[in-house]
């Protein structure tokens, strides 16, 4: 949905009062361009959420700006049920970044996040890196698919014993408790991917010597490429068997960074 800046006028007008609450004809540069990031924003929430609003039909600025607002407000209630979901059966594996992205940062967005003036503003740093988030996602977007990922992770991790998981974030980092600042999965699927090429149970995440030497042999004999396809197999499978009904089909796209990092020198 495109507007010219004349349809947006009348619509900035009407949120500067807002934000005023009318006591003053006029903002700072900075807040104006504030607010106009916000109408946009939920312009573009109008666009993405119903784009066969009223049949169709032409949608006038002040509409689409008022709809968005309302899409967005919804996103923010269906963030929280995701949310709760999550903290009602939480496992943060003794990862203390894990554990403060989640359970200690994320109420401060529901607290603050400020759907009216700027819904373009996530607040949060999201220390704890999720697989699978496109980039240039902004406020509640961002949130909503960080939580979705966060989610989904959890059910995949839960498949696996906590020790198994637990143990093999140490073997990658001796204070991972306090130290470990990347994704849990990604271990987590780098190892099961070996323990599938090597014909090992996968419940355990466990690999002798000999199975981390018969692991990089078969990464290590084919070209770049070949090894690729074999690494997205691997997890494509893992995520299909593990997570049923709830396939995505998102570790698939890990392949390339994965087979590049156990080509050069990751340890399984």
């Amino acid at each position: 949905m495109v507007y010219k800046i004349e349809e947006i006028l009348p619509v900035m007008a009407k949120l500067s009062d807002k934000y005023t609450s009318k006591d003053s004809a006029s903002v700072s540069y900075e807040t104006a361009q504030q607010l106009m990031e916000a109408i946009l924003y939920c312009i573009q929430e109008c666009g993405d959420e119903n784009k066969d609003l009223l049949g169709g039909a032409p949608v006038d600025c002040m509409t689409a700006y008022e709809q968005g607002y309302r899409f967005t407000m919804d996103k923010v209630m269906r963030a929280k049920e995701v949310y709760h979901r999550i903290t009602s059966d939480f496992e943060d594996y003794g990862c203390r970044n894990y554990r403060e992205t989640i359970i200690e940062g994320m109420p401060m967005f529901f607290t603050k996040y400020d759907v009216r003036f700027e819904p373009q503003n996530h607040i949060l740093s999201l220390d704890y890196p999720a697989l699978g988030i496109a980039p240039g996602k902004r406020g509640i977007d961002l949130i909503m698919d960080y939580l979705e990922e966060i989610e989904y992770e959890q059910h995949f991790l839960k498949y696996f014993k906590r020790k198994a998981v637990t143990d093999l974030l140490e073997y990658r980092c001796t204070d991972y408790q306090e130290l470990y600042l990347d994704n849990i999965c990604e271990p987590v699927l780098i190892r099961a991917a070996a323990c599938l090429a090597t014909d090992q149970e996968i419940g355990n995440l466990r690999l002798d010597v000999s199975d981390h030497k018969a692991a990089e042999e078969y990464f290590m004999e084919d070209t770049d490429k070949r090894a690729e396809i074999h690494m997205s197999v691997f997890l494509d499978t893992l995520e299909k068997n593990i997570m049923g009904r709830a396939y995505r089909g998102r570790f698939k796209n890990c392949a390339h960074e994965f087979t590049y990092r156990v080509r050069h020198g990751l340890q399984f």
